[in-house]
């Protein structure tokens, strides 16, 4: 690929004539070679950068340097996200078109340019878009509906009548349209299973995380909005909504009918109880414990999550307790002694 071509895809200026270039990939300064782009999102990097192999680097507007060819951007991280989409390889992993070894219905509609790998199931009134890239043992169910250029990754399982957007990825191992947890619990404390007959929607280039599950609605639909980014081993209950380009990390959890907004930040390990409200633009920390609605641009965390400087302020306050507690028995020694003074 040229230099040229990556400079038109971010934007970016090339000094007359450098844009003949020939790169062959994008890599850290440390790894890079004559052949690849690097770039520095922190201007600690900078002399790093300047000494690496690379033959350009990409670099906040106002950062270039004579050392080394600079693609100036005004967000160097965003413009590497973009520029190493160039080199990704897109190829289906185990050849075009449909592999003998899987099993398709014969009422599934699978456009022409659609890769199904091996062992993979599809169902009855199954319909897969162009250009969608299907791995092998996946089980998709019967009336799902899959849009184009769709990435589903080997070992996923998406049941029946779930809608898929275009350009959507989902990760091995996910589980997308499960039951949802509902039981209702009878005079002799017996479970009664509940039934759900909703479907997953999930909306165009969103991602879903390797082992994340998603549950189905009861009624409505479980919906995951456009853009929204789900790290790994993730649960979604039942009728929540997330909203567009929120991003969640690692192990949270969230209960039924929760609606969170649009782009919000979710650090892994938090929880969130059902039926509760996160606004647009909030952020929740690292194993918070979220049981109640949080305004729109609020920062909390802890358990139960608080405002997130309160939280910070009272873990760095918790720190001086043993000392405080050894004034607190100095004081007391010496109130002691001024009462016995004073009788």
């Amino acid at each position: 690929m040229k230099l040229s071509a990556i400079a038109v895809h971010i934007g970016a200026a090339l000094p007359d004539g450098c844009g003949s270039v020939d790169v062959f990939g994008i890599t850290s300064p440390e790894s890079a070679s004559a052949d690849k782009v690097t770039f520095v999102s922190d201007s600690k990097y900078l002399e790093q950068a300047k000494k690496s192999a690379a033959c350009a680097v990409i670099v906040k507007k106002g950062n270039g340097f004579s050392e080394k060819l600079c693609l100036e951007v005004d967000d160097p991280y965003v413009s590497y996200a973009r520029a190493a989409q160039l080199f990704e390889d897109l190829s289906p992993l185990f050849g075009n078109g449909i592999h003998p070894a899987a099993i398709v219905d014969t009422t599934a509609e699978i456009d022409k340019s659609a890769s199904v790998g091996p062992g993979t199931v599809v169902g009855a009134n199954v319909k897969i878009g162009a250009n969608c890239r299907i791995g092998a043992n996946c089980v998709i169910e019967r009336g799902v509906k899959i849009g184009e250029s769709a990435r589903i990754d080997s070992g996923v399982i998406i049941r029946y009548d779930s809608q898929i957007g275009s350009r959507a990825v989902i990760q091995s191992g996910a589980v997308i349209g499960s039951d949802g947890f509902g039981n209702a619990r009878n005079r002799d404390k017996e479970f009664i299973r509940i039934p759900c007959f909703g479907i997953v929607i999930i909306e165009d280039d969103a991602e879903i995380g390797a082992c994340t599950t998603i549950d189905r609605g009861n009624f409505e639909p479980t919906i995951i909005g456009k853009g929204v980014k789900l790290d790994n081993l993730i649960h979604i209950a039942h009728n929540v909504t997330i909203d567009e380009n929120t991003a969640i990390a690692a192990q949270t959890g969230i209960s039924g009918s929760t609606k969170v907004g649009k782009r919000v930040i979710i650090a892994g390990q938090v929880g969130f109880v059902g039926h509760i409200n996160i606004g647009d633009d909030s952020f929740i920390g690292a194993k918070a414990g979220v049981s109640k609605d949080i305004d729109p641009e609020a920062k909390v965390t802890g358990y139960p999550a608080r405002d997130f400087m309160t939280v910070r302020r009272i873990e760095a306050s918790s720190a001086q307790l043993p000392d405080l507690l050894k004034e607190v028995k100095a004081l007391r020694k010496e109130l002691e002694l001024l009462k016995e003074k004073s009788v």
